[in-house]
């Protein structure tokens, strides 16, 4: 999965710089998008005695945002990390993870106008779903907690193509995020 993300985001850099005009304009403003990786899923049963479930699955996000000057915005976010399957000790499990998110934003300053390099940080609030052996035992977390991320995102205009890493506290674990997505600037 992560050779196809960085084979995305390598094809998509060579186009943007073919694509992209001799003079890039800094757009700002109100913008949409979605992207799609590999989530990291971790959790703990504590009543079971067992060790950790941590798998990687699919993922998926929704995001809308502001940029009202270059150096900040603020995002929110749907993430959906997927339903993994794996085992918690001895027992077969499934654990399902989703939620939002609200981020600020800060935008390194750079010389090159198409592209940006940002941190992120917020709250995130995820719910977890832990199902043992069939539904044998069940456990629903829901977590509100700190959550930060970094990404390099590539504008062609209106679009921007993004990649990014985010990392958030739930379900007993530290859950990470990795995706490769698009953004369309509204105003």
């Amino acid at each position: 999965m992560r050779q196809v993300l960085l084979r995305l985001a390598a094809m998509s850099a060579v186009a943007a710089c073919a694509a992209a005009p001799a003079q890039a304009l800094d757009v700002l403003g109100l913008y949409v998008g979605g992207a799609i990786g590999q989530g990291q899923v971790q959790a703990t049963a504590p009543s079971l005695n067992a060790s950790d479930f941590k798998e990687n699955h699919s993922a998926f996000k929704v995001v809308a945002g502001v940029r009202p000057i270059s150096l900040f915005g603020v995002e929110a976010a749907y993430l959906d990390f997927g339903q993994p399957t794996g085992t918690l000790g001895a027992l077969n499990a499934n654990v399902s993870l989703k939620g939002a998110a609200a981020y600020g934003l800060f935008y390194l300053p750079l010389p090159l106008p198409i592209l940006d390099v940002y941190v992120k940080g917020g709250l995130a609030r995820l719910d977890s779903t832990v199902k043992v052996s069939s539904s044998l035992f069940a456990l629903d977390r829901r977590n509100t907690s700190f959550t930060a991320g970094a990404g390099l995102q590539l504008k062609l205009g209106d679009w921007a193509v993004r990649g990014e890493y985010e990392r958030f506290s739930a379900a007993g674990g530290t859950p990470g995020l990795l995706t490769v997505g698009v953004t369309w600037t509204l105003l």
